[in-house]
C-alpha cells in the first residue's frame, strides 16, 4: 500500500473526557476527504481511562495508538508520533480542537513549496473566537519575542496546529530534544538552522477554559528550555 498523503498526530494526556467529545468529529472529517490519511494517537502516560477509551474506539475506527507508561511531555509525544508516521505530510493538533478541522482546507492551499506550515493566531486574517486571559496573552507575547531571538519573523510559536513535509520530519524530529513546553520553538529553530521554508497561516482559534496548562509554570519552563536550545545548537546537536 502506498504511503498516505497525511499522517495526523494527536497527542493526549488524561483526556478521558475530550476524546468521546471530539473523536467522532475527527474521523467523520477525514474519512470523507479525497486525501488518504492515517491517524495516530499518542498516549503520553495518561493515568485516567484515556488508553482504555482509545482502544474501545478501535472497534469503530481504524487508527494507531502509541502508548507508554510515564508522562514525558507533549514534545516527546509529538516526536514519537512524527517518527512513526508514514505520510508525505505530518500534521499535529490538539484533541480539544482549539483550532478547528477546517484549518486543514487552508493548509492545502499554502503547503506547496513549504517545508513547515504553522497556524498563527496573530496574523491579520486570524480570528479569535474566545481569547485567553490577559495574563496568558501577555506572557504568550513575551515568549514569542524571546523565541524570535532564535527564530526571527514567526508570530506564533505555540498554536497547536502544525504541518511538516516528510523531508522536514526526517531533518527536524531526530534532532529534537525538548520534551515539554518549549518544544514548538525547538522544532522551528531546527527548521530555521537547516534553511527549511516556514510558512504561517491564519487560523480560527478558541481558547479552552478547561486547559490543563499552568501558564506561569509553562512560561518559566519554556524560558529555561530556550536557553537549553541555544546550548544544544552551540554543542552542534542540531547539525
Amino acid at each position: 500500500m502506498a504511503n498516505p498523503q497525511f499522517s495526523i498526530i494527536i497527542p493526549v494526556y488524561n483526556e478521558e473526557n475530550r476524546i468521546p467529545k471530539n473523536i467522532d468529529e475527527i474521523f467523520n472529517f477525514f474519512k470523507v476527504r479525497p486525501e488518504s490519511s492515517e491517524i495516530i494517537f499518542v498516549n503520553d502516560g495518561s493515568k485516567d481511562q484515556t488508553e482504555k477509551i482509545l482502544k474501545n474506539y478501535l472497534n469503530k475506527y481504524q487508527f494507531k495508538i502509541i502508548s507508554y507508561p510515564e508522562n514525558q511531555g507533549k514534545g516527546f509525544a509529538v516526536r514519537q508520533g512524527a517518527l512513526a508516521a508514514a505520510g508525505d505530510w505530518v500534521v499535529f493538533f490538539d484533541i480539544d480542537l482549539a483550532t478547528p478541522l477546517s484549518a486543514f482546507d487552508y493548509l492545502l492551499k499554502v503547503k506547496d513549496g513549504a517545508d513547515v506550515v504553522i497556524g498563527s493566531r496573530r496574523l491579520d486574517k486570524s480570528q479569535i473566537k474566545k481569547s485567553e486571559s490577559k495574563i496568558r496573552t501577555f506572557l504568550g507575547h513575551g515568549f514569542t519575542k524571546i523565541s524570535n531571538l532564535l527564530v526571527p519573523g514567526v508570530t506564533d510559536f505555540t498554536c497547536g496546529f502544525k504541518c511538516f513535509s516528510a523531508r522536514a520530519v526526517k531533518i527536524i524530529f531526530p534532532r529534537a530534544r525538548i520534551n515539554r513546553w518549549g518544544f514548538d520553538t525547538e522544532l522551528l529553530y531546527i527548521a530555521s538552522l537547516h534553511k527549511l521554508k516556514i510558512v504561517e497561516m491564519p487560523v480560527l482559534w478558541t481558547h479552552d477554559s478547561n486547559s490543563k496548562v499552568k501558564v506561569m509554570n509553562a512560561v518559566i519552563s519554556s524560558f529555561k528550555e530556550l536557553v537549553q536550545m541555544k546550548t544544544n545548537q552551540i554543542k552542534g546537536l542540531y547539525k
